[in-house]
């Protein structure tokens, strides 16, 4: 949930700079192609429209020319030029060119006599050249003065032209409006732009920002503990699924938490439960071996005075073999309810299974014969252990063993090293542990012997724990059981333990 927590977060930061940014500079370069195409074809459009006006207006200066020399006064030729010069603020000058190409009036003394044209002749119709003297900023209108019949008498009827008119104007208007037009484009786009990311950081906050703040907020509540809070609005999008599926796991986990309260509040009350009855049971064990004590003592005292009498001494025997019994249960109860404290101290593993099988077969010499095959590995590495007590575990598997067996069989024990453990595996050659008991095999005083109390498989379970091992069995299908104990090398397990087991 933390990591879940700070990508949420990382999310929140960055994404405002992720969507708006890409936006602005997307937005930018299209609002500047757009401006770049409108500005050329508005102006486009405006130089042709300004062409068309200067065209009709040479066409008209054309006309008053053409009357004034009809009227029969060329001199005043010269003032109406400057009258026309003068008439339009975007007009640099106006020149009237002679058939043979030389200016022969102007609007400018200085062009007078002088061949601005190398093919005058060429143009037999209004033409519109742009940058005639190698100025961008300058375009000019040649229009011919047609030899009309009223202009026959003068100029003869051989020629179609009279002459031409060369009017020069500038683009300054033009690129007047063209400025103007760029910054009109630019800041309305400008403003559009700002509109736009405005919009944009309004809908980011609403749609995406706002529920992921949202959202944190309640992993948050969640991390710190409140598990009833919900993260679903009810949005359709990628966030509302997001927000359902945290809440289906935190159901789950409100789900997993009562069950596990539900779980460890019953394991408490069994625990108090047992601890209860551990106490009591201790408490039982104690008042009760005291009085047998007295009760064993005074059976052995009366077993001599019936010594005579064999029916009388048999029944004293049994009477001091079920003290014993229950003594020996007793025994057991107290060190299962109150075990001793572990003294663990570097232990070689053979040399106390060495002592516990001299115990199992002096044990079995009196009963029964039964076949001990020790395998022990040379060089076992030593365990950390209390010898006592695994002493005690050994011979507990091994008289169930021997018992198993009636007393009649094979009882193998091998030891062995095995990836830092050392493992211990006492087989018999009995029928084997019967499938409707193997669940309750350590569970305490659970037996299936007349004369058992249930405690040895128990006790010696968790001993094996407490040294860190593991007791288990298995039981082949050709017969027998085999108990496996593994525990824990001590360190520096390399080198063999000469101590004996206590």
């Amino acid at each position: 949930m933390n990591l879940a927590v700070r990508v949420f977060r990382r999310l929140d930061r960055s994404m405002r700079a992720r969507i708006i940014l890409p936006t602005a500079i997307l937005f930018t370069a299209t609002l500047t192609v757009m401006v770049a195409f409108a500005v050329t074809f508005y102006s486009d459009d405006m130089e042709r429209g300004q062409h068309e006006k200067a065209e009709l207006f040479a066409g008209m200066v054309a006309n008053g020319i053409t009357s004034t020399m009809l009227q029969g006064t060329p001199d005043e030729i010269p003032a109406v030029l400057q009258v026309i010069a003068s008439h339009r603020s975007d007009l640099t000058s106006v020149s009237l060119i002679r058939p043979t190409g030389e200016v022969a009036r102007s609007s400018l003394k200085d062009l007078v006599g002088t061949r601005p044209w190398a093919e005058i002749a060429r143009y037999d119709r209004p033409t519109v050249i742009t940058s005639p003297s190698g100025d961008p900023g300058e375009y000019a209108i040649i229009h011919p003065i047609p030899n009309e019949e009223q202009c026959s008498s003068c100029h003869g009827g051989r020629s179609q032209v009279n002459g031409w008119l060369d009017l020069r104007f500038t683009q300054k208007a033009v690129t007047v409006q063209r400025v103007r037009l760029v910054h009109t484009l630019v800041t309305s786009a400008g403003l559009a732009l700002v509109c736009l990311l405005t919009i944009t950081w309004w809908l980011v906050g609403r749609e995406a920002i706002g529920p992921l703040q949202r959202l944190v907020t309640t992993m948050k509540r969640a991390e710190a503990g409140d598990l009833a809070v919900r993260a679903d609005e009810g949005r359709p999008d990628e966030l509302g699924i997001a927000s359902r599926g945290f809440d289906a796991t935190l159901t789950a986990l409100r789900r997993s938490q009562n069950e596990l309260e539900a779980f460890y509040r019953e394991r408490m009350v069994r625990a108090d439960r047992f601890a209860a009855v551990g106490e009591l049971a201790t408490g039982l064990a104690h008042e009760i071996k005291n009085p047998l004590a007295g009760l064993s003592g005074a059976l052995e005292l009366l077993s001599e005075d019936l010594s005579q009498s064999p029916r009388q001494a048999e029944m004293v025997g049994e009477m001091r073999h079920q003290v014993q019994r229950l003594t020996n249960t007793m025994e057991s109860l107290l060190s299962f309810a109150r075990p001793p404290k572990t003294k663990l101290r570097t232990t070689n593993v053979n040399l106390t299974l060495e002592k516990v099988l001299f115990l199992v077969r002096q044990q079995q010499r009196r009963t029964a014969s039964v076949e001990i095959a020790p395998d022990f590995a040379a060089d076992l590495p030593p365990v950390l252990a209390d010898p006592s007590q695994l002493e005690q575990v050994f011979l507990n598997v091994c008289l169930n063993a021997c018992q198993a067996m009636g007393g009649k069989g094979k009882l193998r024990i091998r030891t062995f090293a095995d990836e830092g453990r050392v493992a211990i595996e006492i087989a018999d050659s009995g029928p084997g542990i019967p499938p409707e008991v193997r669940p309750h095999l350590f569970k305490p005083f659970f037996t299936t012997k007349r004369e058992g109390n249930g405690l040895g498989l128990a006790i010696s379970a968790r001993i094996v724990a407490e040294h860190g091992g593991h007791i288990g069995y298995r039981c082949p299908q050709e017969g027998g059981t085999i108990f496996s104990i593994t525990l824990q090398q001590a360190r520096g397990g390399g080198e063999r333990a000469t101590e004996h087991a206590a």
